[in-house]
């Protein structure tokens, strides 16, 4: 998933540390000074914790002014850590970080990567003061590795809340998750290796069930690592594949790498990203360009699945077509279908202010990741999966080769998974409502009924 900047410079002073914060996209900017006496060879202050608290972003609440097709605002406070046991080595409870090294992957799709193996890390080495009691970081790397932290601590402080999956239930299912901070990617493919040098955007490794965080890029306005939306999008594949998967997706599986497999994958990251924040703007805070925040805000678009048909979506981004982000598109659809059920289904009346309680945007998203797991069984046993070598897609190893100009092929893997996944959700008025949604989106085409 792409990223997001806040045009952030760090200035090492020999006297002090300036930490200079641009952000316009929130119209204000934020000048943060942090003075830092240096003492030349003296050893490092030890922080007091666990808990450890430290200077990080947060995000603002969503406003009741503000709409949910709004970006929310980060501001710069203490925080303290939940799960974070050894400061130094960023290990905790649920969650550790790799600095660096070498990451073997088969391929790349989207924010999906098929890893191999990992090799060559370095040390973390951190760099950071101690004020008060509390943590001060004195280098980029530092400060984007806490920043993360922090957001996956708040995530993993909502996520039964959010899905009905404990995170006691989730290191079960994947043990520790590491977090690999700014590898270097190697893809192998028919036996030959080639760099890939990868920016903007973050990644999960299905299967080994790891998160990745790229090299930052000078288009990122809030860093991509500390952005809360991204990071809890990225945290919503790890949940698909626990959900949809039982935990441990395929090395060579065919329904995961349909492209329009991929996309709802995509588009369920969304909705976890929104569950969590109360936004659907996910991108806007990090990356502005090329109408790439507009086309994934998934509470604002307008577009069909007709319109993004033909090869419109995985046309170039100048041409004017409403999406282009590829099977991306086939999420944000997917993603706008549960937005409006949860939205307009009045039996009973979901919450869209509220993450917690009953009928609360958590209460949503656990029926639909509830509704998940067994949609996969059903979609095997169903016998309506259209014959993949009708597009040549024939290597369950690498992603397919399948893109929008195969809309009646991808309608026929759409309408089988939606035919599946609908069953799951109790008979009632939040099921009809949720076909109907989606029969506005996908049409006769995308959702093909079974």
């Amino acid at each position: 998933m792409a990223s997001v900047i806040l045009n952030i410079k760090v200035f090492n002073l020999k006297e002090n540390t300036i930490l200079y914060i641009k952000k316009d996209f929130f119209k204000i900017t934020f000048f943060i000074f942090v003075f830092i006496l240096l003492e030349g060879c003296s050893k490092k202050v030890t922080a007091p914790g666990p808990p450890y608290s430290a200077h990080v972003i947060q995000m603002n609440s969503m406003q009741p002014s503000q709409n949910y097709s709004d970006a929310p605002t980060y501001n710069f406070q203490t925080g303290t850590f939940t799960w974070l046991q050894n400061l130094d080595q960023l290990d905790g409870n649920y969650f550790k970080f790799i600095f660096g090294g070498v990451l073997t992957a088969n391929y790349v799709s989207g924010s999906l990567v098929s890893a191999k193996s990992f090799s060559q890390s370095k040390s973390l080495n951190l760099r950071y003061k101690v004020i008060n009691g509390v943590v001060v970081p004195k280098d980029y790397s530092t400060m984007a590795m806490l920043f993360s932290y922090y957001q996956l601590d708040t995530i993993a402080n909502n996520i039964q809340t959010m899905t009905g999956y404990s995170m006691d239930t989730i290191k079960q299912k994947y043990g520790k998750i590491n977090i690999f901070f700014e590898p270097k990617i190697e893809l192998v493919n028919d036996g030959s290796t080639i760099e890939a040098s990868t920016k903007l955007n973050a990644a999960y490794a299905p299967g080994a069930h790891q998160f990745i965080m790229y090299q930052r890029s000078t288009l990122e306005n809030v860093p991509l690592a500390a952005n809360l939306q991204v990071v809890a999008h990225e945290f919503g594949h790890s949940i698909w594949e626990l959900a949809f998967d039982g935990g441990q997706a395929p090395d060579c599986d065919r329904l995961n790498l349909e492209y329009a497999i991929r996309g709802l994958n995509e588009g369920f990251a969304d909705m976890h990203s929104y569950t969590l924040t109360g936004s659907t703007n996910v991108l806007q805070n990090s990356i502005n360009i090329e109408n790439i925040p507009s086309q994934r805000n998934f509470s604002a678009i307008t577009f069909k699945y007709d319109d993004i048909s033909g090869g419109k979506a995985d046309a170039d981004s100048n041409s004017g077509n409403p999406c282009t982000q590829s099977f991306y598109c086939i999420g944000t659809l997917f993603a706008n279908a549960l937005f409006n059920a949860q939205a307009n289904n009045t039996s009973p009346t979901y919450v869209q202010n509220s993450l917690t309680g009953t009928t609360g945007r958590g209460a949503f998203m656990t029926m639909i990741t509830t509704a998940l797991q067994a949609t996969k069984a059903g979609m095997l046993n169903s016998g309506n999966l259209p014959d993949p070598s009708t597009i040549k897609f024939t290597d369950f190893c690498r992603p397919s080769p399948g893109d929008s100009n195969n809309s009646t092929y991808n309608g026929r893997i759409l309408g089988t998974f939606f035919n599946s996944f609908l069953k799951q959700i109790p008979l009632g008025a939040t099921r009809t409502q949720i076909c109907k949604q989606l029969e506005d989106n996908f049409g006769t085409t995308g959702f093909q009924l079974t």
